[in-house]
């Protein structure tokens, strides 16, 4: 009865283990052992008391290595192991053949945790000899899938025994013949085999030892044989389908084969697409490879990650201290090598500095490493191309003037140093610098030619509006209506074949007009300037769909100007410096600054820029784009604009540089207020603003014309209008030419809105929206001369810009009458 109550105490503590119940059922399980012992004791040839102990044993020993002791659970496995007797029944086979797989198991999970070598060894011994022992039990027995599973076990504990027994050793040629005499055994014991899944585990740790040990060979010569090494990246992939093992050296080995095999990126500086080589490596490592061996892969990846010397010979300094934490001397030595070439790669014949600003560039090196010719470039163009002068040499530095050379960078560059006989050294340059004294900033060109003005002439419309501005969340925005907006289409209509470019006032567009300005651009061929309007995060999202440039949080309450291109996304210049009432102050959250400014190349010779209002009157960052640019444009909401003309006028006396310039201020007309319950409510009653028109360079005979160009408000009374401006951009204003050159045509074209109209409550509101119909549809000079005498004082009164572009119309053809009284009128 004894065994029968063994019997249950070990299902009870089966059951217990299931519950999760452990100690509970650790202390069944012992009693449960202590009874079938002394069962076993009395009689011990009994199989079936044999078979109880094993039992009981085995799941002792499961119990214990869930628990994490390994060590106990292995010495009950082995105590199974010794009760056993032959001949062998069905009860004990099966007991006996758990317990030997458990041993060899726990024996493979010691020798991981163990840090020891020598002990770690140890185990690796005692599981391939067990596997080796009870070799003829699985065949006597027929327990196929069991011996599979030893056989295993045993190849891959012996292997790992090969390998720690071998890294000691330094010498590859030795390491070599060590793989070999491991090969020859593994082969022995698989030629014995019968069992054909046995066989094949055999030879797939054959394919792994044989490429184990040409990657040996590979390393006997000075630089490693890469063919080889291939070979031994084929014998890996050939095992990795049986030998598990055999796939993470695939993908190491594939890995170093191919960093190795494609060393011309490092020597020829080429770090993105070495960068990209890196990547698709380590993207095959599997998983459960070694940490360190991971780590030095991404160590490679972080030298092509930084962008100058010290922070890569840092990185490098790292992948040395990985590359000597790898255990295995072959991979050791290959991850070596890669590190030589990276380490030739980052040491440089010569290590040029480079500092930009204001168009200069100043490079400064050790001059006495320069061997011969020096070449700069960048893309197709060379910035410096010839030997170094004694005075160079002597400071070691060079001085590169972008604008000597009609370079304007488009954005970072990659620039590269050559000398004949040196490797080049490249650098990037993204072109931020530093102006009044804090403000970083990039002024970088955009390339708009064959977009528009392919001829002599530069057609611009700047566009003086009426507007009204409020301040809502930190953010200056326009108000906006169905009317507004319907205002601003109109005058894009009237301009169409009339401009190369439009240019609307800053804060004149909000963010909503601006997909359908695009759409406008896109059918017309203009590039339309559209305002400013602040980054806020209402439309965040939104800027993905339609401008080139990427926004983020660091970019709320930056005051921008969009700039639609002809079918390409939106480009845009960032304000840098606030007018007063966009500062900070106290609590209240102003304009963030902005770090980019555009310059927009639309011929070969001719250059665009943009300042937006207050930042125009920023002496260095003005200057910067007056040297680079033919045109600058200047949006701005500004209550008193002479400030600039005047900043205009001197900069034309006192030029910079040599070249025609012409400054073109484009001002609304404009009240600020609030908004009360959804109703604006005005700071001041009277409109604020106007005055846009144009400043250039004159010939001396013109020049006291110059302010014609201002279109000024008459008698207080503010208007809006299209300011059309024809530059003669091959105007010589040195000399004559014998073909007769005119410097600048404009004309306007007079915006009305009915609704304002009607709002002035006169008896002639009526008359002048009538007369402005029969203007309209006038089809001849005389009617439309007759029309226009009868009525001036009906003019003079509604508007005096009108009054005094149609003062003198005499000696006109039609068409030259028709553009002085050109007007749109908005519908209310």
């Amino acid at each position: 009865y004894q065994s029968y109550v063994g019997g249950t105490l070990n299902n009870l503590g089966a059951l217990l283990s299931d519950m999760g119940r452990i100690e509970e059922a650790k202390q069944r399980y012992e009693k449960a052992l202590e009874i079938c012992e002394k069962v076993l004791n009395k009689d011990p040839e009994n199989i079936t008391y044999q078979s109880y102990v094993g039992g009981t044993l085995n799941n002792l020993g499961a119990l214990l290595s869930d628990m994490g002791r390994i060590e106990e659970a292995k010495q009950r496995y082995e105590k199974a192991l010794e009760i056993f007797t032959e001949p062998m029944q069905y009860l004990t086979i099966g007991r006996k053949s758990q317990a030997i797989i458990r041993v060899i198991e726990l024996n493979l999970d010691l020798a991981e945790e163990e840090t020891n070598d020598l002990k770690k060894m140890e185990y690796l011994k005692e599981s391939y000899q067990l596997c080796k022992k009870n070799k003829e039990f699985f065949i006597t027995y027929g327990l196929r899938h069991e011996r599979k599973l030893v056989m295993e076990a045993g190849f891959s504990a012996y292997v790992d025994y090969v390998m720690k027994n071998i890294r000691f050793e330094r010498d590859s040629k030795k390491r070599a013949i060590g793989y070999e005499k491991a090969i020859n055994a593994i082969e022995k014991l698989g030629k014995s085999e019968d069992n054909e899944e046995v066989e094949k585990i055999a030879f797939s740790t054959v394919f792994y030892l044989e490429g184990r040990k040409l990657v040996n060979q590979a390393l006997e010569s000075e630089q490693p044989d890469l063919e080889l090494i291939k070979q031994a990246a084929n014998q890996f992939n050939d095992a990795k389908e049986t030998y598990k093992k055999a796939n993470i050296c695939y993908c190491i080995y594939i890995g170093l084969l191919k960093i190795l095999e494609n060393v011309e990126l490092f020597e020829e500086g080429n770090s993105s697409k070495a960068k990209e080589m890196i990547k698709q490596v380590i993207e095959i490592l599997p998983e459960k490879i070694d940490p360190g061996i991971r780590a030095a892969f991404e160590e490679i990846a972080k030298i092509f990650d930084e962008k100058d010397v010290k922070s890569r010979k840092k990185h490098l300094g790292e992948f040395d201290e990985k590359i000597r934490a790898i255990e295995y001397k072959a991979l050791e030595n290959l991850f070596g090598h890669v590190q030589k070439k990276l380490k030739d790669y980052i040491e440089e014949p010569f290590s040029p500095n480079l500092f930009y600003s204001n168009w200069k560039l100043r490079i400064i090196f050790d001059a006495e490493k320069i061997k011969g010719k020096l070449t700069v470039k960048t893309g197709n163009t060379i910035l410096f191309g010839r030997a170094l002068s004694r005075e160079e040499i002597k400071d070691n530095a060079i001085e590169i003037d972008y604008l000597e050379r009609r370079y304007v960078p488009g954005g970072e560059d990659v620039l590269i140093f050559e000398t004949p006989n040196q490797k080049p050294v490249v650098r990037e340059l993204d072109y931020s610098e530093t102006i009044s004294r804090n403000k970083k900033a990039r002024i970088i060109l955009h390339d708009c030619r064959n977009v528009v003005c392919t001829g002599k002439d530069l057609k611009v419309a700047a566009v003086q509006l009426r507007y009204d501005v409020y301040g809502e969340d930190y953010a200056v925005k326009p108000l906006e209506s169905e009317a507004y907006k319907r205002k601003v289409m109109a005058i894009l209509e009237a301009i169409k074949e009339k401009a190369n470019i439009v240019v609307f006032p800053e804060f004149s567009i909000p963010f909503d007009y601006l997909e359908d300005i695009q759409e406008y651009a896109n059918e017309t061929g203009i590039i339309v300037f559209a305002g400013t309007h602040y980054v806020t995060e209402e439309n965040l999202e939104k800027y993905e769909k339609l401008f080139a440039s990427e926004f983020a949080e660091e970019d709320f309450r930056k005051n921008i100007c969009p700039v639609v291109i002809p079918n390409l996304r939106i480009v845009h210049n960032e304000k840098m410096f606030g007018a007063k009432e966009e500062r900070n102050l106290f609590f209240h959250k102003g304009m963030r600054p902005g770090k980019l400014n555009h310059i927009f190349k639309l011929r070969d010779n001719l250059n665009l820029g943009v300042l937006i209002c207050f930042e125009y009157l920023n002496d260095e960052l003005r200057h910067r784009l007056i040297s680079a640019c033919d045109v600058i444009l200047v949006p701005q909401t500004n209550p008193n604009p002479s400030r600039f003309y005047s900043v205009a006028k001197n900069d034309l006396n006192n030029p910079l540089c040599a070249g025609n310039k012409a400054c073109i201020m484009v001002n609304g007309i404009f009240r600020i207020g609030n908004l009360e319950d959804r109703r604006f409510v005005p700071e001041k009653k009277e409109i604020e603003g106007g005055s846009s028109g144009i400043i250039l360079t004159l010939d001396k005979d013109s020049y006291k014309k110059q302010d014609e160009g201002i279109i000024s408000h008459i008698k207080a009374q503010k208007e809006q209008f299209i300011f059309l401006a024809t530059i003669n951009t091959q105007f010589s204003a040195s000399r004559d030419l014998q073909t007769g050159q005119d410097p600048i045509k404009t004309s306007l074209i007079h915006i009305f809105e009915e609704k304002e109209i009607r709002l002035l409550k006169n008896e002639n509101s009526e008359e002048f929206l009538a007369l402005l119909r029969d203007i309209d549809a006038c089809t001849g000079r005389k009617e439309l001369k007759n029309l226009i005498g009868e009525n001036r004082p009906l003019i003079a009164k509604c508007s005096p810009l009108m009054h005094e572009c149609t003062a003198n119309i005499n000696n006109m053809d039609f068409e030259e009458t028709k553009e002085k009284c050109q007007s749109i009128l908005i519908p209310a």
